[in-house]
């Protein structure tokens, strides 16, 4: 069985990592939204909020996690709706492609901690 989920994509240029960060997003209707990533990567991040974006929707985001804080601008690529029976807390996933970088900083404090999720170190 082939694994089709879009961070394993073949497709994708930068690969993306499982990754928990509190991001504040903004665009120039709706300011500081919340949300939470699912998985990030150096070009774009996959993160579940419960406000309602569209494809095209231009943000600025502020990525928090591990003590550290980053900000960078971003489009939104892709919107999907969580169904009723979903485990996600919030309605919507977005796909943003980042039009800046993630820090290096903040990509190794998530690869680290999930190599330690992964091998049950607090």
């Amino acid at each position: 069985m082939v694994d089709s989920s879009p961070e394993n994509d073949p497709r994708r240029k930068v690969p993306r990592l499982p990754a928990v960060f509190a991001v504040e997003m903004s665009s120039p209707s709706k300011k500081r939204r919340c949300g939470v990533t699912r998985n990030a990567s150096r070009k774009g991040m996959l993160i579940v909020t419960p406000s309602r974006f569209q494809v095209g929707d231009a943000l600025e985001l502020e990525v928090h996690g591990s003590g550290l804080m980053g900000r960078v601008g971003a489009r939104v690529v892709r919107v999907e709706e969580n169904t009723p029976d979903s485990r996600e807390v919030w309605r919507y996933r977005l796909a943003v492609e980042l039009e800046g970088a993630l820090s290096d900083e903040l990509l190794d404090a998530a690869l680290d901690r999930a190599s330690r999720a992964k091998i049950g170190v607090a």
